[in-house]
């Protein structure tokens, strides 16, 4: 397949001068009706895709329906922790307080809530109050190390 000049539906530019993908997402252009294509070089076909911005902010806010919510959470909810450990097996429940203890700089130790990776003891209080508030009593958390849990589990 031959490389179509089109603009970076991220950055806005040529492909051969995106900084995200170098100039490898011409294989998304098959046809003209796609937004980024460009028929001839330096005329484009949607000039109004570079009004557009990316606004990476948005992005963080769309990772969880629960992200943004509490900016800052200091009450710790009334559901409690069912935590499955995937290297043996076991299910232990705990409260959300014993989890303030977990070594949460270890990146070898990784913890999942509904497939969202957890990594700080905020993070965990914002999914926690999401959960309390649907009318969630138990929130699984599955817990194992990083090479199990990203190959599949």
């Amino acid at each position: 397949m031959a490389k179509t000049n089109m603009l970076c539906p991220f950055g806005h530019k040529l492909c051969g001068e995106c900084a995200v993908y170098r100039g490898r997402h011409y294989y998304l252009s098959f046809c003209k009706h796609y937004r980024g294509y460009i028929d001839e070089p330096g005329k484009n076909t949607n000039s109004s895709a570079l009004d557009q911005a990316v606004d990476i902010k948005t992005f963080d806010r769309l990772v969880g329906p629960w992200a943004g919510r509490r900016s800052k959470v200091e009450t710790i909810p009334e559901v409690s922790l069912r935590v499955i450990n995937m290297e043996t097996d076991e299910t232990t429940i705990c409260e959300p307080e014993e989890a303030r203890n977990w070594d949460w700089g270890n990146t070898e130790m990784l913890r999942i809530i509904d497939g969202f990776h957890i990594t700080s003891w905020d993070r965990l209080l914002e999914i926690l109050h999401y959960k309390a508030d649907k009318g969630n009593q138990e929130v699984t958390v599955y817990e194992g190390p990083r090479f199990m849990l990203l190959g599949g589990g």
